[in-house]
């Protein structure tokens, strides 16, 4: 991650690669348990839906997946983890 990264995220930790998602039109990116650039059609309808906790000072807990599944179909792909 760059210097310029870091000033604009407030991190050097690198994301994970996205999974990209599709059921028919519909497509997603998977991160980190997040869904992201959610599209019908390729027009992003979504930015994202994300599960997110916070601490005391605001901070972002980082998630721990585990016994992660991705299945994926031609019209449908479904996500679990624990």
């Amino acid at each position: 991650m760059t210097d310029d990264a870091f000033l604009l995220y407030g991190t050097r930790t690198v994301e994970a690669e996205p999974v990209r998602l599709r059921a028919g039109a519909l497509s997603a990116d998977f991160v980190n348990g997040n869904l992201r650039t959610i599209s019908h059609g390729g027009t992003e309808v979504l930015r994202a839906v994300a599960y997110i906790v916070r601490d005391r000072d605001w901070g972002t807990y980082e998630l721990n997946l585990t016994d992660l599944i991705i299945d994926q179909a031609a019209d449908a792909f479904s996500v679990s983890y624990s």
